[in-house]
This record gives structure tokens, sequence and C-alpha cells, in this order.
């Protein structure tokens, strides 16, 4: 079981020594497909591993509608929704940008408005991040 903290990004501001910047959201017409680019950047010291649950993370639209992924890309770790994996395990090392892709399919005209990325406090195991950005 884990515990979730509510924090919203409001700029380059750190939740667990950690920057998440926005690359750009592009939606695809043709295969109906939105694709949502973020950067995550570490600032702790020494290398960290980030564990992201998968389930958790959604994207949000306009209307407050949360959104599960098809599939996640970071570096060069992929999961697909199909894979029924719970958590990416990634190595982040300090200043060190790691792109965080996120594909939905079947997302029609909505508007993007935030991603939700639940992922576990460096500090205390067992603890969840909960961080809104907006987009």
């Amino acid at each position: 079981m884990f515990t979730l903290r509510a924090q919203e990004n409001t700029g380059a501001e750190l939740t667990d020594d950690l920057q998440i910047d926005i690359k750009g959201t592009v939606w695809d017409a043709k295969s109906d497909t939105l694709t949502v680019d973020l950067f995550l950047i570490s600032y702790q010291r020494q290398p960290r591993e980030f564990k992201l649950n998968t389930y958790a993370s959604q994207v949000i639209d306009s209307q407050g509608k949360a959104t599960m992924y098809s599939m996640m890309k970071m570096g060069r770790v992929v999961v697909r929704l199909a894979d029924r994996q719970n958590y990416i395990h990634y190595l982040l090392e300090e200043d060190t940008p790691v792109p965080l892709t996120i594909k939905i399919g079947n997302w029609g005209k909505r508007k993007a408005a935030k991603v939700l990325l639940v992922f576990e406090d460096s500090a205390e195991e067992g603890h969840f991040i909960q961080k809104e950005v907006n987009l």
C-alpha cells in the first residue's frame, strides 16, 4: 500500500529534487493519438532510482477527465498499457535531462490540460508523490 502527496506544478519548481519541464503536446488527427513530451531532471547529488507508477499517472483534459496512457517511454524504457506493468524504474543522473513521452490513443479533439505523474518519494520508500503538471 502507498500514500500520496499531491502537489501542483507552477513552473520550474522542484519536487523531491526533481524538475519536470514540458517539451510539447501534439495531437495526430490521422491516428487520433495525443503525444505529451516532458523532460525530467534530477538535482540529487547521487544517481537516484526513479519509480513512476504507470497506472496512476494520467493525462487530464480540459473537462477534468483523466485518461490512461497507451504507451510510455522514458529514455529507452518503453511500456505499453497491454504490458500490464505497474511501474517504470529508471536511474536518474544528476543534471541530466531524461525524456518522458506519453501517448494516448483515441484522444479525440479534446484539449489536454494537465499531466498527473505519480512517483515514489526518494527519501521515503512506499510514499508516493502526486504531481500535476499544467500543459
